[in-house]
């Protein structure tokens, strides 16, 4: 099951952030580009989904859309001409033939008399072509047009980019407000639950609701344990893991790595950095000395240059990253 946001909804603790760029909107203050930073599974694409869905609609109400005008059913159908959203298509990067049709949809007049809107996601896997042309768009913005660049990791993009957008910072929410959101979804396990395994990440609560994708989770738990123990060599533990996506492999591997390293820096006994997965025990117990931490630091380092890679190269060897990832991390017990 995967974590991509594909519908339009606007999230609990997503509600200030929007009635800020509402209250922008009202006020003739809009940006012509935002860039939304912030971890995989917060929602971000799902608010700029909602707020495209504000500035369309032709009949809101207060904060919200109306879901019963025309502009409102062609949103909800995926077929409005004037909202274009660019995701990978056929590989991890976004293309700069994409990127080229961007160009030609933002000088064309609006074909329902309203705001343009691009939504850009994830915003870093635009390799540095693709990147070079959208810079023209973020330099020369057009009357009424939006874009929305949504990543998971901003510094990946480039400088002159960033330096182009809006950044809005999104943070993981409370207990307070993702608990009851999760059980309006009817998730068979307790949400509280849920949320502790997922690093109070809501989205990949709701994604670990999903049997299967607890198994997967597992599966991984298992294979890291008997890589430290030597129990288990290399092209077994990426055969184990290979139907699970090398993307969703490398979030869950960050996952935990984040984790251990937040809960053994601040010490295993300190209440203010608890192991938000209470699983990793075990792999936290065996980090606790500093030579095997500062080791866990750097293949922290490597999860992110290899995220770098699989969204830089067009037809990157999975099978051969996943197993570059695990000989890595089995060396660490090596140390």
């Amino acid at each position: 099951m995967s974590l991509t946001e594909k519908t339009s909804e606007l999230l609990p603790w997503m509600e200030e952030d929007f009635r800020q760029l509402v209250a922008l909107k009202e006020s003739n203050k809009l940006a012509h580009a935002y860039l939304f930073g912030g971890q995989q599974g917060l929602g971000k694409l799902l608010l700029a989904k909602y707020f495209s869905h504000y500035l369309l609609c032709s009949n809101t109400r207060g904060n919200d859309v109306c879901g019963e005008c025309r502009e409102c059913q062609l949103l909800s159908a995926g077929t409005h001409p004037d909202l274009k959203v660019i995701q990978p298509e056929d590989s991890s990067e976004i293309k700069i033939q994409q990127v080229r049709e961007t160009i030609n949809f933002i000088s064309q007049t609006s074909q329902r008399g309203g705001y343009k809107i691009i939504i850009i996601e994830p915003a870093e896997a635009l390799n540095t072509n693709s990147a070079n042309a959208l810079l023209k768009v973020l330099e020369e913005p057009s009357d009424n047009t939006l874009l929305i660049l949504v990543s998971h990791q901003p510094a990946l993009l480039m400088a002159t980019i960033r330096s182009r957008c809006h950044l809005k910072k999104f943070n993981r929410p409370s207990s307070e407000l993702s608990i009851p959101w999760l059980e309006s979804k009817n998730v068979r396990a307790p949400a509280a639950e849920l949320l502790r395994i997922a690093n109070n990440i809501p989205l990949r609560a709701l994604h670990f609701a999903d049997d299967d994708a607890l198994h997967d989770r597992s599966v991984l738990h298992t294979v890291l344990e008997k890589l430290l123990q030597g129990q288990m060599n290399i092209a077994e533990a990426a055969d184990q893991c290979e139907h699970y996506s090398l993307e969703d492999n490398i979030e869950a591997l960050m996952l935990c790595s984040s984790d251990i390293l937040i809960h053994n820096q601040m010490g295993p006994a300190n209440s203010e950095s608890p192991l938000y997965d209470h699983d990793l025990k075990s792999l936290a117990d065996f980090f606790q000395s500093g030579t095997r931490l500062k080791a866990l630091h750097e293949f922290y380092q490597e999860l992110l240059t290899a995220r770098r890679v699989i969204n830089s190269t067009s037809n990157p060897n999975r099978m051969l990253v996943l197993e570059s990832l695990f000989f890595n991390w089995a060396s660490i017990a090596r140390q």
